[in-house]
């Protein structure tokens, strides 16, 4: 009897600690699944401007390949050249590249701008505003349309400078 009941204090007292524990770690997966549900219930009334920027996303995902298979192609004519000794070829195309140099600074000034929209779009979202969260999120696809459009034009300007290897 004398070593059961402190084996019993010392259960209790640990159990207690953790039955604590459980309880905050239960509190805190519900206000999770709030906010998630909050989340939700408002992106339902922003369907087709979801599936429009996944359709978005797709578009850029695949000028973004064709811009990598043309730099593959671009390296594998430039080790020719370099190997021909036709350095008038290689270095003939400085323009070119100071423009796509601008369109690397654009594209970066458009992502930082979407990134900004697209997080005031879902302070909007979490406030409430389902016409702020509207107008943001229109701002956020036009940007990322732009996005794409400058994608394009890298990829134009990627095409004649392989074509002058030709």
């Amino acid at each position: 009897m004398k070593k059961i009941l402190p084996a019993a204090l010392a259960f209790a007292l640990l159990s207690s600690g953790s039955v604590t524990v459980f309880a905050q770690q239960a509190d805190n997966v519900q206000v999770v699944k709030e906010k998630r549900e909050h989340h939700f219930r408002h992106m339902k009334n922003f369907e087709a401007e979801v599936h429009m920027a996944n359709e978005l996303k797709i578009e850029r995902l695949e000028i973004k390949k064709e811009i990598v298979q043309k730099k593959d192609q671009l390296f594998s004519l430039h080790v020719k050249a370099a190997e021909g000794g036709k350095k008038e070829t290689r270095s003939g195309k400085k323009a070119i590249w100071q423009d796509m140099k601008q369109i690397h600074e654009d594209l970066k000034a458009l992502k930082q701008e979407a990134h900004k929209t697209k997080k005031s779009m879902h302070d909007a979202m979490r406030a409430d505003d389902e016409k702020l969260a509207k107008e943001k999120m229109t701002q956020w696809l036009s940007i990322n349309e732009k996005i794409n459009n400058k994608l394009s034009e890298k990829s134009q300007k990627l095409d004649e400078i392989i074509e002058q290897y030709n």
